[in-house]
């Protein structure tokens, strides 16, 4: 967030949260939004007016990006909390969250914890070999902690893991996360409400976006991918696409297909092609019901 921004931190029965350069203000939202059917987000940069005393979000200027759930805006970097063991992780939904990540401009990284059963397991080197940035939070704690909050400074950070797949330990061991939160939550008087509401706080020199209520599952869920988007925002085979002499094709059956060739090849891991290959699969679906 930069000097003389104003951003929302946090929305809550009707009441937005809004940080300035030296404080944080309670707000509505005029009634234009809801006419446009366009709400306010936590992450959103905005203007303010006053209004008999009150203030009043009178402009959202446009987004980076925006998520359904959690929802929120202008998401910078987008953390992805993967265990390799007990739970194992789940290889479709990491594939499909950094296609989330690829279409929403998002810089993913993905961040592993415990799984000390296995320490040379080949997960790491399979999505470091798909071009994917993976810090190994357990091999060095302090210098993975080092190379996160330089990755976080001056950007909006969300950070997304399955359940016991140790997210808050993590946060907590960064940022002593419950105390920031704590405090915040206390000014903005989360106690009068049970909410699963996307609250911004600091953290180092950048911001986490979090709610005690989202997975990255829910995300996972949230957004949909039309099949045809599919083969572009999967890194590792958006590059053959452009090699397929098939104009349309799915890369999925096609003999001769360039992409299953380099599946063959060891160019691409099969587990990706595979999550592709499902992914496109059920957005299939999705649309043929959509078109009923």
């Amino acid at each position: 967030m930069h000097m003389g921004d104003k951003q929302i931190i946090k929305g809550i029965g009707g009441f937005y949260y809004v940080k300035t350069a030296d404080a944080v203000l309670e707000a509505k939202a005029k009634g234009i939004f809801r006419k446009i059917g366009m709400t306010p987000l936590a992450g959103d940069y905005v203007e303010l007016e006053q209004s008999n005393g009150d203030y009043v979000i009178s402009e959202i200027h446009e987004r980076k990006n925006s998520f359904l759930r959690p929802a929120a805006a202008n998401i910078d970097v987008f953390f992805l909390v993967v265990s390799t063991t007990d739970p194992a992780p789940n290889l479709l939904v990491l594939d499909k969250l950094l296609a989330i990540a690829e279409e929403k401009a998002v810089m993913p990284v993905i961040l592993l914890t415990k799984g000390d059963i296995l320490p040379d397991l080949p997960f790491a080197a399979l999505y470091r070999n798909a071009g994917f940035r993976v810090i190994d939070v357990r091999e060095d704690f302090e210098a993975a902690k080092r190379e996160i909050l330089k990755m976080m400074e001056g950007r909006l950070s969300l950070f997304a893991g399955n359940s016991g797949v140790g997210k808050t330990t993590l946060l907590n061991d960064f940022f002593g996360y419950s105390l920031a939160t704590a405090e915040t939550s206390k000014k903005l008087g989360r106690g009068r409400h049970t909410t699963r509401a996307v609250e911004i706080f600091e953290a180092g020199n950048g911001y986490v976006a979090d709610s005690p209520g989202f997975s990255a599952v829910d995300i996972e869920r949230a957004e949909y991918i039309p099949k045809e988007e599919l083969q572009n925002l999967f890194i590792d085979i958006s590059p053959y696409v452009s090699e397929c002499q098939f104009r349309g094709c799915s890369h999925r059956t096609e003999k001769g297909c360039a992409v299953i060739e380099a599946v063959e090849n060891g160019a691409i891991q099969r587990s990706r092609y595979s999550s592709y290959r499902e992914l496109y699969e059920r957005a299939s679906k999705i649309s043929e019901w959509e078109q009923r």
